[in-house]
């Protein structure tokens, strides 16, 4: 993969800045991934800082956008500011998977500079939900 994939993370609270400083914990420190959190912001306060990041990204870079919630604000959001931004650069922006957890995040830090985004995407997916299980 040339460019590399960045990650932005956009939750409740401190929940993606939590699942970050723990996977960097665990992997390491990662360069581009980031978090956004909707603590005090309205939701077009929350599309406009969620805007400011898509836009502060290179022109021809890749993102992936994992958010909490299905339904919830960082959802809206994320799908408010990627209608607002032109085709060429929506197709470079994959997303958002809901229900981020930190397998999930593990998988994508770990494989996203060797798996294309295509294969990537339902891999996540899967990672995410076999990280929910009820243990004995």
């Amino acid at each position: 993969m040339s460019a590399p994939l960045h990650l932005l993370l956009i939750t409740h609270g401190r929940l993606g800045e939590e699942l970050l400083a723990t996977a960097t914990l665990i992997l390491g420190p990662r360069d581009h991934t980031d978090a956004l959190s909707n603590d005090g912001l309205s939701r077009e306060g929350l599309v406009e800082a969620v805007l400011g990041r898509l836009e502060a990204l290179p022109e021809d870079a890749s993102l992936l956008l994992l958010v909490d919630a299905p339904g919830a604000s960082p959802h809206l959001a994320c799908r408010l500011a990627l209608a607002r931004q032109p085709l060429e650069r929506r197709e470079r922006q994959h997303g958002p998977i809901t229900g981020v957890n930190l397998p999930l995040l593990l998988t994508a830090l770990n494989r996203r500079e060797t798996t294309p985004v295509d294969e990537l995407l339902p891999l996540l997916l899967d990672r995410g939900r076999a990280g929910i299980l009820m243990a004995d």
